[in-house]
């Protein structure tokens, strides 16, 4: 920053005498510096989206070995994927039933499903019961004030058994929460599972997407469900 304020000063306090031709060649060099930085940070974000979305796609692609699933089956689960928030992360409908009971609940109030096909696929990828949904907790959406509360809770990535990471939980409503990041160890768009006790309900496995980080990564907010 301080070296574009020098800059900005340097154009204001050029000699008057100074040629056109120079002052010139003075504004192509200052506006292609910044010229140059805009593109080069486009080009950083693109970088930067297609190697998420390639992360993505190889563990959607590992995750269709994995169950042996037949063409028929992951067009199925492609279609099912248009109802996720991001329906880049496919691999969410293998990796947790929750995600998939939900897409494929969306997904047949406009759909007939073939239920030889689903129960194909279920009879692959081995899913369990369904995680616990969020009856009862308070009924704000993620624009409104959050509960403040401390309470011990457990996260862990999403593709883990269950939630058995140690993580304190700050705020809490129906849409998401404030947590701890254990390590500083999520990101941005990390898929996870949380558990937590409140009241006298217990609340485990509870899908989650992180969407951003605070306190330098030491604390993050997160969103429940993915669709």
């Amino acid at each position: 920053m301080e070296q574009v304020q020098e800059i900005i000063r340097m154009l204001f306090t050029r000699d008057l005498k100074t040629s056109p031709v120079e002052t010139a060649i003075f504004l192509i060099v200052v506006f292609g510096f910044f010229a140059f930085l805009a593109v080069a940070g486009v080009m950083r974000r693109r970088k930067e989206q297609k190697r998420t979305s390639n992360f993505l796609n190889d563990k959607w692609d590992s995750l269709c070995r994995i169950y042996q699933l037949n063409d028929d089956e992951i067009a199925l689960l492609e279609d099912m994927s248009s109802y996720l928030k991001n329906p880049e992360k496919k691999y969410l409908l293998l990796a947790n039933y929750q995600a998939f009971h939900d897409s494929l609940q969306a997904y047949s109030r406009e759909h007939t499903v073939d239920k030889q096909l689903l129960e194909s696929i279920a009879a692959k990828t081995k899913m369990g019961k369904t995680e616990a949904l969020l009856e009862e907790l308070p009924m704000q959406r993620r624009k409104s004030t959050r509960k403040a509360v401390q309470l011990s809770g457990y996260v862990a990535p999403i593709e883990h058994s269950d939630a058995h990471i140690e993580a304190r939980i700050y705020d809490l409503s129906r849409g998401g929460c404030k947590m701890d990041n254990p390590g500083k160890r999520f990101f941005q768009g990390d898929d996870i599972k949380i558990s937590f006790k409140l009241g006298e309900k217990d609340y485990r496995n509870i899908p989650a997407e992180v969407v951003r980080t605070s306190s330098f990564g030491k604390v993050m907010h997160v969103s429940f469900g993915h669709v």
